[in-house]
């Protein structure tokens, strides 16, 4: 899917959050009600707080607060990490369910600086602050239904076409099987496939009864760090999920 199409009134956020950024009365840009939380955008923070009791479930600045106190655990005096950066995007909310563009960057001590790129979607029903719950794509979609559109995909059939496969019985296979296949678009950048496939997707609009979910593949290549191409496809959603799409939109 080439084109681009805006979120059918389904609310496109932006939002950079700075992990080392000192305390200050955030400013509020958006707020709104879904699926029983209360999301909020402010100049500081992405959040969300059950609607029933207030508690909070959801905290991008605290996500990598955390981040960051894990990160200095993990390096040594000698390989200090020297600078740390988050940056979000909220691209959607429907449901329960949060999409994000989260762009990270780290001095980590290393020969170069690890920068990457990735969509990912949270379950705010089943979060808590401490621990975000990612939630798998093929728990809003049909497995199969999932599959004949992902193969079908250009860019999936070129790693496809690399490992000589042709099908697929499971989410599981496909990532197993074409992970760090290379997938080259264009003449510069490679991509690939990762384990975390299945996680780092976001919802982005719905069309004709069908939800758009827009997969990130990360760059293959140290030259290309901190990009990333989407994949996107059209799948019909689960029954269940019908009615959350429904108020999102």
């Amino acid at each position: 899917m080439t084109r681009t199409h805006p979120i059918a009134r389904i609310a496109l956020l932006l939002l950079a959050v700075l992990a080392a950024a000192p305390a200050a009365a955030q400013r509020v840009i958006w707020r709104g009600r879904s699926g029983g939380f209360d999301v909020a955008w402010t100049d500081r923070d992405i959040s969300a707080r059950r609607a029933s009791d207030g508690a909070l479930v959801f905290s991008a600045r605290r996500l990598q607060d955390a981040e960051w106190v894990d990160l200095q655990g993990d390096h040594d005096a000698e390989v200090p990490v020297r600078e740390y950066e988050a940056k979000y995007r909220l691209l959607s909310v429907a449901g329960s369910i949060i999409s994000l563009e989260e762009a990270s960057y780290c001095d980590c001590g290393g020969a170069h600086p690890i920068l990457e790129t990735r969509f990912v979607s949270y379950d705010l029903a089943r979060s808590t602050v401490a621990h975000p719950h990612e939630v798998r794509v093929t728990d809003l979609v049909s497995e199969a239904d999932l599959l004949r559109a992902l193969t079908a995909d250009r860019m999936i059939r070129m790693a496809m076409d690399s490992a000589h496969v042709r099908s697929f019985a499971t989410l599981h296979a496909l990532v197993e099987r074409l992970k760090d296949r290379e997938i080259r678009p264009g003449e510069d950048c490679t991509y690939a496939v990762q384990d975390s496939f299945p996680t780092e997707f976001a919802l982005h609009h719905v069309e004709n009864g069908r939800v758009a979910i827009r997969f990130s593949l990360p760059h293959a290549v140290e030259v290309c760090r901190g990009m990333m191409i989407q994949v996107g496809v059209l799948v019909p959603p689960a029954t269940r999920f019908l009615p959350d799409l429904s108020a999102a939109d």
